[in-house]
Formats: C-alpha cells, structure tokens, sequence
C-alpha cells in the first residue's frame, strides 16, 4: 500500500510569542523532518515571510500586537494553510478560530506527535499549493489599459490611483514599501492619515479584484510598517 507523506522540503512557520514553546515545537518540527521556523508576533512573521518560505503556518492566538485571529485571517486569504496551536480551549475560541479558516484546532499542552500528524495530514491536502505559488509571479499590471491582469487571466480595470499604487508595490518586486515611501511617493499628505487614505483604497481594490478576477490580490500589510506585493 502506498502511504502519501509531505514532499522533502516543506517548511512550517510557527508564529508564537513563548520562547520555550517556540523552540520546542520547531525542534521537534525539525527532528520530524520538517523544515521550520519561528516568529515571536504577527508582525515578526511579515517581515521574515518577505525572506523565508511557509507551506504551513501555526498561530497562536493569544500573540501581542495583531492577534493570531487577525493572523489567520489573512493567510487564509492568501491560501496559505493554517493550524492554530493556542491556549484558549473554551467553545467560543474554537469556533471563532475555525470560521477565521484554521485548518486545526489544537489547544495546549497537547502531543506534539498529535501537532505532526496533523501538520502532515493539513500538508499532503495542501501540496499542489506549490502550483498556485508559481501562478501568483503571473499577476501583471497593464498600464497602456490601466487593468491589473490575475495569473487565470482575468482582469480589472484600475483607476489612476489604483494603478499608482500596484504600479509602486509591484515595483519593489516582493521587497517591503514603507508607509512614509508610499504616501511621498503618492502625494496623500501627512504620513498617519495618508497611510490611512492607502489603506481604504487597498480596502476597495481588493473586493473589486476578488470579485472581478476570483482571485485574492497578493498584498499584505506589514502592521506598522508598510505593504508588500508577494510575487
């Protein structure tokens, strides 16, 4: 009988604000084999994403700054697989942790051979991701028709700030833009309102490309610092 196991290679983040728990888990991760690494907060994550690969993620819920909820949110819109790994074991916790899109629930202290398994379980429904990974460095921004053109070939029309805007992230080519390069460049002012003016429009171009194109726009924020464009 054949057993269908993760491809050598996979790399798990672990997004957890306890050091022992954090270097606990990744080691066993590790001896397991499977690539791993770790971050302390939701924003640490951002930024070590712009550097490192994650095929799957495990949050904490209770993480300072941007909360873990928060967290899964947006990877699950970004169809990056997620198991929450987290303290609050109550009901309420669970369901709200599940509906964010977590693919599993596991409430400590739990086995961390439970943790594997289900990692493993979560990465072989999941390893044809690699594919759309690929398919996301096919995102183009036509500006002779001012559309932003998605990997299935659909397509938005943008406006003149629209355009500005994916023009500057796509041009940093998967590298951070800050809040302050954004608003100079873009002329919105006072950095903390004009930052705040970018993120509404960000707000409306995304439901406009996910409606128009069925696929979610590959820009994340970076709590505090700026956006990124994930080629």
């Amino acid at each position: 009988m054949h057993i269908s196991v993760p491809e050598v290679g996979q790399t798990v983040a672990v997004v957890e604000d306890d050091e022992d728990i954090r270097t606990n888990v990744c080691r066993f991760l590790n001896k397991a084999g499977l690539n791993c690494w770790a971050a302390e907060s939701a924003e640490d994550f951002y930024v070590r994403l712009l550097r490192e690969r994650a095929d799957l993620v495990v949050v904490d819920l209770g993480l300072p700054g941007e909360d873990g909820l928060s967290l899964v949110r947006r990877l699950t819109a970004q169809n990056i697989p997620v198991v929450v790994l987290t303290a609050r074991g109550d009901l309420e916790s669970r369901i709200a942790g599940l509906d964010a899109g977590a693919l599993q629930y596991f409430v400590k202290p739990t086995d961390l051979h439970e943790l594997v398994a289900g990692i493993r379980s979560q990465l072989r429904r999941t390893s044809p991701r690699d594919t759309d990974s690929g398919a996301l460095a096919r995102w183009r921004l036509d500006a002779g028709s001012a559309r932003l053109v998605a990997p299935n070939q659909r397509s938005v029309e943008l406006t003149t700030r629209e355009l500005d805007l994916l023009g500057l992230l796509i041009a940093a080519q998967g590298g951070l833009v800050t809040k302050q390069h954004l608003v100079q460049v873009l002329g919105a002012g006072d950095v903390e309102d004009g930052f705040h003016r970018i993120e509404s429009q960000l707000t409306r171009l995304r439901r406009k490309t996910l409606d128009g194109t069925g696929m979610a726009l590959p820009v994340r924020a970076v709590f505090g610092k700026g956006l990124v464009f994930i080629p």
